[in-house]
């Protein structure tokens, strides 16, 4: 968490900037480009978090490393759903599906946070504004000279400082703008999407809905009865899981095909 406003600022373009090195990584290897020559030729990032995921990826590849010792090499570069379905990719053999999907999924993430960062125009305004009123006593004890070398350190402090609260403020913003539902099933599909076991694929669309329901119904059960019980019973009595969606997962369970299935649930509900 960033304590500048500009870094504050900088961590909700995060995924549009993960967006942008999938769609050209993916794009180059439709061209035919090796990874390590693609993700060097894709050129550094605006954001120094994904600039450091694509130099470890360049790096790490060019040893003939594979994708799942660079991902438990530097896990914290990787988000949860991000490691399993590049690792997913690789095993498969389906890396351009894995590239693919990830460049989808940041792409909505990132719509996400234009939403937020539209809604922080209104506590960076109210804080330069404080900066003006309560510095107002300073006028009447120092006259003008003293009231704005007071307005300058206090927008200074707003600048350099203020980044904590407005982070803050944003993760309140974004859990709002977005339903966990709707990022519920977005991981879970782009899971499902890149080949990931349906067991496997409900762990990584949990941990990555911010749901608190979610995860507290899913810590009851084991690892084992995670992969074997079909999806619907593992969601039966969840709060977060409305009926229409978990009908939807025992046909899914009969069928067999959870992406084509869930998948009609969220075209036809995608914001709720």
């Amino acid at each position: 968490m960033s304590i500048t406003i500009l870094g504050a600022l900088s961590r909700l373009d995060e995924p549009g900037h993960r967006a942008e090195l999938y769609r050209a990584w993916s794009a180059a290897r439709v061209a035919g480009l090796a990874d390590p020559v693609a993700l060097e030729q894709i050129g550094p990032s605006h954001t120094p978090e994904v600039e450091e995921l694509r130099r470890h990826l360049v790096v790490g590849l060019n040893q003939n490393r594979s994708i799942d010792g660079l991902v438990k090499a530097r896990p914290k570069l990787f988000s949860s759903l991000e490691s399993a379905v590049l690792l997913a990719g690789e095993q498969a053999g389906t890396l351009d599906t894995s590239v693919r999907v990830l460049a989808t999924f940041y792409s909505t993430e990132y719509k996400r946070m234009l939403r937020v960062r539209l809604r922080m125009g209104y506590p960076l305004f109210v804080g330069v504004i404080a900066a003006f009123v309560a510095t107002l006593p300073v006028l009447s004890r120092d006259g003008w000279h003293g009231y704005m070398w007071a307005i300058g350190i206090s927008l200074a402090a707003l600048w350099f400082l203020g980044g904590l609260v407005l982070s803050i403020l944003a993760g309140i913003a974004a859990a709002g703008i977005v339903p966990t539902r709707a990022r519920f099933l977005q991981a879970l599909l782009t899971a499902l999407s890149a080949g990931i076991p349906a067991g496997r694929a409900v762990r990584i669309a949990v941990e990555s809905s911010g749901d608190n329901e979610l995860v507290r119904h899913l810590a009851k059960f084991s690892e084992r009865d995670v992969n074997t019980t079909p999806m619907a019973a593992l969601f039966a009595g969840c709060a977060s899981i409305p009926a229409p969606l978990l009908s939807q997962m025992a046909i899914a369970d009969a069928t067999g095909d959870y992406l084509h299935t869930i998948k009609q649930y969220a075209d036809a509900f995608p914001q709720k």
